[in-house]
């Protein structure tokens, strides 16, 4: 049996689901505020940790490139995954010079 897609309850649920995800991100945020959590320990972990999952994301998106060349040769799946890897670098090298810049 095939259900109906319902655009009045995606035009209704859409904006009250993120209306409520920005009202759960505040309170936690400015509770976060008073325990002072977002101090510049926790600015240096959280760089840290981007940083390493950073590198883990690129080692994947390697490994599973090879994967998809390997098993399926040069098609649609070969070419996405070198426009993944060429926009993460592009991106990490324009992220570098701006941060390389303010400091």
């Amino acid at each position: 049996m095939r259900e109906e897609f319902h655009l009045l309850a995606f035009m209704l649920g859409l904006p009250a689901g993120l209306g409520v995800a920005l009202a759960v991100w505040y309170f936690v945020w400015k509770k976060g505020k008073k325990e002072r959590r977002y101090d510049e320990r926790y600015k240096r972990i959280q760089d840290q940790a981007k940083s390493l999952s950073w590198a883990v994301t690129v080692l994947a998106i390697i490994i599973a490139w090879a994967i998809v060349i390997i098993f399926e040769g040069p098609g649609l799946s070969f070419f996405l995954f070198t426009a993944l890897y060429v926009i993460a670098m592009v991106s990490y090298g324009v992220a570098s010079a701006i941060v390389d810049k303010k400091n």
